[in-house]
């Protein structure tokens, strides 16, 4: 009885996510004229791919693609060596005032990004950078998160490793380099893909930068499928999951690796 139990609130819980994504898939499969009904279907008409086509032929969103590639892309390199160098320091490298670092950084995960739009907004217009691709990868460069995953990861590397390293001569440099990167692969792969999967849904921030329809991202250009007088939900559907397929194909190249580094994030020896 508990097994079934069990089940069912696990099938309960994997139909709430999963709904949601298919009933996305079917809309966008749909004409306009069949989206908003009284009756509720899965489909009234045979499936159609015309709003893909009019989403890849009468819109710029190959161009929101490749500005959104450009921009996650930077954002995850820049991310996982800023916060890769950061949880190094303050995972091996014993120091005073450390856990206060420790504390200081992880806090910048309590503070709302809505917070910092005026400041942020202010420095890049006397730097002269809105309106560029540059503006929209500066504010996320580094994910205090990925700090905390990374630095729980490294406290878990046997010191003895470093040491060996130190008696054939090796720096900080090196030990970080071939010892430290290549044993914590499983949690930089983590970090990669949630600073990847952050930069790419991003919506406020290139929403008040981009002034330009050739700047937006792949988020903006979608939202303006919605206009004054009516909304093409169709279109915003077959927008919507053209922009989750690099997501989704991410995660599946790279799933083992996110299991692998959640998991083992904390544990020590």
């Amino acid at each position: 009885m508990k097994k079934i139990l069990l089940y069912f609130f696990i099938t309960l819980i994997i139909v709430t996510w999963v709904f949601p994504l298919f009933w996305l898939i079917v809309t966008s499969l749909k004409l306009e004229q069949d989206v908003v009904t009284r009756t509720l279907s899965i489909f009234n008409k045979p499936p159609t791919i015309e709003n893909y086509i009019n989403a890849l032929s009468s819109t710029r969103i190959g161009n929101w693609m490749l500005n959104s590639i450009i921009v996650s892309l930077a954002t995850m390199m820049f991310t996982v060596l800023v916060d890769a160098t950061i949880a190094y320091a303050l995972a091996r490298i014993r120091f005073p005032g450390r856990n206060v670092i420790f504390w200081v950084v992880l806090s910048g995960m309590m503070v709302p990004f809505q917070v910092l739009v005026i400041p942020l907004y202010l420095h890049f217009n006397t730097l002269g950078l809105i309106n560029t691709l540059t503006a929209m990868i500066l504010p996320r460069l580094a994910l205090p998160i990925g700090v905390f995953v990374l630095k729980q990861f490294f406290e878990g590397i046997p010191y003895e490793l470093e040491e060996a390293a130190v008696i054939d001569g090796a720096g900080r440099f090196v030990q970080f380099w071939s010892i430290i990167l290549p044993l914590g692969k499983a949690a930089l792969v983590t970090v990669l893909i949630l600073s990847f999967i952050h930069a790419w849904n991003d919506f406020l921030w290139p929403l008040i930068v981009a002034s330009e329809t050739v700047k937006y991202t792949i988020t903006v250009g979608i939202a303006n499928f919605q206009g004054v007088y009516g909304t093409e939900y169709s279109l915003i559907m077959a927008g919507a999951v053209i922009a989750s397929l690099p997501q989704i194909i991410a995660f599946l190249v790279f799933r083992e690796h996110i299991v692998k580094g959640i998991a083992m994030t904390g544990l020590k020896g």
